[in-house]
């Protein structure tokens, strides 16, 4: 057979049946204005595919609307535009402390009494004042004891998490704050059955500011602080910060804020700041979902257009001095080492966004970039990757680093500015821009189909940035030519460069905010507000919750090579995704996942590996592997249009797998590096190798590893034998796209399989330690904080129980109102992270496990062991709340709809339990007949006088064994134990 480019000939055929979409002229952005139904004038950008309203109100409020029927829920953000470069010099960190303090309520939200409280608040701001302007010692130490003496009395009129069970209470999902340098952030993801409640709680929310329990939320950013002190990455970029902007507040204001001003806040700078700032002309109101326009502006104009608009002041920010040569800095810490360098860059609105945003994508785009390619796939470095990124002043373009073993940080650094130079050269594919653009358009539509959406009109209104920015910024990349770059690149990136190496070793200078004694404050758990009876009033018509048919859902066709494929309909877009998956792993066999994660850095016997990953690019395909403990999975996703050219090309690969022996000696010497790093990392020492070791013992999942021996030895042909013969064992496909016939012909084409499947190898099972005993496992590591992970087992999955048991977590272990949560962070500041989970495993053979977990300072270690023991021993009852609780899970019920390709997978976790039916409906039908009594009986029969095995990680200097001895016999572990290397 006479032999051709195939490759090519697949790339031909691709571009032409892409044009379509590829080849569309530059549309035209222009800003319109309109008038709806109710009156309320917008704007809109002309050929937006996303239809965006937005509308200001006469106060100044913005609002960005966008609609998407997928689901009966609505994406809320609502923007300040505002964040810790507006902080005070004298009292930084306010910015984040203010968002914390935005949950404790208002006026009406929170408080019993408003009027008598509003006079001790008063006074304690008094106090603290008195507090922050003092240097004495002892007279800061007796002031702090009236701090402490009057919030006490203060407490008694508070509601502790009001507005965390009003939230809830709706359905909400996902509440949360973010605060940046210049935005702060409230998240909320309602029913939209549910807006005008939301509204309703939302606008009285921002009406007022009550700085309420004051005391324990500084003491919780106390532990915030010092969480961030154990984070290496953290520190390095705060040192990158400092060098790149010395005197704009981007480098010179952290947004946690500095130590010592953090010991000594001001209730009237919070106040100065939230009076303005948080006033509706500098104030968006962000959604995407299930809404109508003109009913939903006119809501918000109902509750949020009293608010009165503010004179926001100017802040004009120093300008930074270029910088002349490199500036290199080191910082030291636990973790492993890395190193990161940028330049500074333009902000948002500088011309030069787009061609510093190409280079970036030049740079590294996980797939084709000149990082991905000449240093990750070609094993240069352990890992790699560089971005563009603007702030409304500067921006900065960031690269990152590890090292291999033995490699210094310093070539790591060269290796990365040398593809920079590379840029500068000219010396990448004019083609690979062009790709670039197209791959952008494919991201666009991926964004494009959630509510998350959202999140972008946050972006642009903090930006001072426009809608047609974002609508014309795909042309605009597509407008930038490969002389564009090379010309910016060479002009403007020589040694005006930051570099900060992060190295292995002790850091003198971390810092630790002390915690200063402070008195439990009585949680008041039935208590409510006037606000709260009055919003429980006004309801809302319940939606009715759809239940999946996976019958009706998903349609099973046998091929002619005697394989099942599964399909959903793709509805929405010409994107599809085709898997194929072997219910075999790690627990079958170590070398299935080695080999699977060899792959990608191999090529064929036609095609490099850097040919297969640009080729991948251009088609607009992206092609990975997964592999976990008992599932492997080879898939490829994109263009519709590029599904026959994608697939030959996966088959190619699978059937043509080329072994190269120096590509398997690195890839070796990496999975070494990579395991000697993980022993460095402490959510991988917690969350990982002990909590393994406490669940199962010496022998477990995690210490199931090909040793370095076995790994040296093996024949990389032997790999890529198990390559090309993944599709000899029983396997099936899920394909999520528009035409099953095509698919189904394509597969049927080009996947070439015996006609006798093999089974799966044995797999090894791991059995849960007995936990008839409490027993407690220690890991040293240099840290400030200590964690705590307390674990035990409860009997084999239980069906009858699956309503009880997510009921248990959404009222007493999970978010913010529940009563861990409330118990340990708010009343008693323990710690900034604290969580408590009844588990549901993912195969009915396997048992329940109970989960506690806290990260505190090592002197709260016994307190906040006993109160977390209390709470596992005797379950608080709190009525109302629990209602609250059993309704909010209800309401996400209702309005939750599992969709599009979600479909198959919540069917496949299903089946694994035994089921072949939604069972969320099993959930819904059984938890509106459970009372606090039925969870109470829960909680005494599945955790309640458990044995746990105690799990920690801290500094060994700073923890009292002799207090550990008192859960349990103690035993001190080392990293090898637990690892098992």
């Amino acid at each position: 057979m006479k032999s051709i480019n195939f490759f090519r000939v697949l790339f031909v055929l691709f571009y032409i049946s892409a044009v379509s979409l590829y080849s569309q002229p530059a549309q035209t952005y222009e800003l319109k204005s309109a008038v709806d139904s109710k009156g309320y004038k917008y704007e809109y950008v002309t050929n937006d595919p996303l239809k965006v309203r937005i509308y200001t109100l006469n106060n100044g409020l913005k609002i960005y609307l966008k609609q998407n029927f997928d689901e009966p829920r609505i994406q809320t953000y609502v923007a300040i535009k505002a964040g810790s470069t507006y902080d005070p010099k004298e009292t930084t960190g306010l910015a984040h402390y203010l968002e914390h303090m935005m949950f404790k309520g208002s006026h009406k939200i929170g408080t019993t009494d408003w009027e008598k409280e509003s006079k001790y608040i008063k006074e304690l701001s008094d106090l603290f004042e008195k507090h922050r302007n003092t240097n004495d010692a002892a007279e800061k130490a007796s002031i702090y004891k009236l701090i402490d003496s009057v919030s006490q009395v203060a407490a008694g009129y508070a509601v502790p998490s009001e507005y965390d069970k009003l939230i809830s209470g709706l359905g909400a999902k996902g509440t949360n704050a973010y605060t940046s340098s210049e935005r702060t952030v409230y998240i909320n993801d309602i029913p939209a059955n549910e807006l005008e409640r939301w509204l309703m709680i939302e606008s009285e929310r921002f009406s007022s500011l009550v700085l309420r329990l004051f005391h324990t939320e500084l003491e919780t950013v106390y532990e915030e602080f010092n969480m961030y002190q154990d984070r290496d990455g953290t520190r390095a970029y705060n040192k990158l910060s400092a060098s790149l902007f010395p005197t704009h507040p981007y480098g010179t204001q952290t947004v946690i804020g500095d130590p010592e001003h953090l010991k000594n806040p001001s209730m009237v700078n919070i106040h100065n700041y939230w009076n303005t700032y948080y006033v509706p002309n500098n104030m968006a109101v962000c959604l995407a979902g299930d809404l109508n326009f003109e009913e939903t502006v006119a809501l918000i104009d109902q509750y949020f257009g009293k608010s009165k608009r503010g004179d926001v002041p100017k802040i004009e920010h120093p300008k930074e001095e270029p910088i002349e040569h490199a500036i290199r800095h080191d910082v030291f810490g636990p973790n492993s080492e890395f190193v990161t360098l940028a330049f500074r860059t333009g902000g948002i609105n500088s011309p030069d966004k787009y061609v510093l945003n190409m280079i970036g994508q030049l740079l590294y785009n996980r797939q084709a970039g000149l990082i991905d390619i000449n240093l990750i796939q070609k094993q240069q470095v352990l890992n790699a990757y560089a971005s563009a990124s603007q702030y409304n002043d500067y921006g900065i373009l960031y690269f990152y680093g590890e090292p291999r073993e033995g490699q210094a940080l310093e070539s790591v650094a060269d290796l990365m500015l040398g593809e920079l130079n590379n840029i500068k050269n000219g010396d990448f594919d004019e083609d690979l821009l062009e790709a670039i653009v197209n791959r952008l358009k494919l991201n666009r539509i991926r964004s494009e189909e959630s509510n998350g959406i959202a999140h972008t009109f946050v972006s642009v209104f903090t930006s001072n940035d426009d809608w047609v920015e974002y609508c014309k910024y795909i042309d605009a990349m597509s407008r930038i030519t490969k002389e564009d770059v090379t010309r910016y690149a060479s002009e403007n990136f020589g040694e005006n460069y930051v570099a900060v190496f992060k190295r292995i070793g002790k850091d003198e200078n971390v810092v630790k905010v002390d915690k200063p004694q402070i008195t439990a404050i009585n949680m008041n758990r039935d208590s409510k507000s006037e606000f709260f009876t009055e919003l429980m009033k006004f309801e809302t018509p319940r939606l009715s919750p759809v239940f999946i048919s996976y019958k009706d859902s998903i349609k099973t066709i046998e091929l002619s090579n005697g394989i099942k494929l599964n399909h959903i309909k793709n509805h929405t877009n010409e994107l599809f995704s085709l898997y194929y998956i072997l219910d075999l792993g790690s627990e079958h066999d170590l070398k299935f996942p080695l080999a699977v994660d060899y792959l990608p850095y191999i090529g064929t016997d036609k095609y490099t590996p850097e040919d297969l990953s640009k080729e991948f690019f251009r088609l607009g395909i992206s092609m990975g592997v997964s592999s976990g403990k008992d599932q492997l999975y080879i898939y490829i996703s994109g263009l519709e249009s590029s599904f026959e050219p994608g697939l030959a090309l996966l088959e190619h690969i699978l059937a043509n797998a080329k072994p190269d022996q120096t590509i398997y000696n690195n890839y070796v010497e990496d999975i070494l590096k990579s395991r000697s790093d993980a022993k460095l990392e402490q959510g991988n020492i917690l969350w990982g190798g002990l909590m393994n070791f406490g669940i199962y013992g010496k022998n477990n999942p995690f210490t199931r590893i090909i040793s370095e021996n076995d790994l040296r030895s093996i024949n990389p042909e032997e790999l890529t034998n198990i390559i090309k013969g993944l599709s000899s064992y029983k396997h099936y496909g899920y394909y999520y796209g528009k035409d099953l016939s095509n698919a189904k012909n394509l597969v049927e084409k080009y996947h070439k399989i015996p006609k006798i499947l093999k089974d799966y190898p044995k797999q090894v099972q791991f059995a849960e330690q007995d936990f008839n005993k409490s027993e407690v496992y220690f890991v040293h590591f240099d840290m400030v904080q200590t964690n705590i992970l307390m674990v035990s087992k409860d009997r084999k999955f239980d069906k009858t129980t699956m309503a009880e048991s997510r009921l248990f977590n959404e009222y007493f272990g999970s978010g913010l109102s529940s009563v861990v949560f409330q118990e340990l962070r708010e009343s008693r500041a323990l710690g900034y992270s604290a969580f408590a989970s009844y588990t549901q495993p993912a195969e009915p053979h396997k048992p329940h496990l109970v989960y506690a977990y806290l990260g505190t300072q090592p002197d709260k270690l016994s307190t906040a062991t006993d109160a977390f023991l209390g709470l596992l021993n005797e379950m608080p009852k709190a009525e109302k709340q629990f209602e609250l609780s059993k309704t909010g899970m209800m309401k996400k019920i209702e309005s939750e709809r599992i969709t599009k390709s979600s479909i198959f997978w919540n069917y496949r976790s299903n089946k694994k339990l035994g089921f072949e039916h939604d069972t969320r409906k099993d959930v819904y039908d059984r938890i509106n007949g459970i009372s606090i009594s039925d969870l109470d009986k829960f909680f005494n029969s599945r955790i309640k006088g458990k044995k746990f095995t105690y799990l920690l990680i801290g500094n060994r200097d700073k923890i009292d064994f002799d207090l550990l001895k008192q859960f349990g016999e103690v035993k001190e572990l080392t990293l090898e134990e637990i690892f098992n290397y």
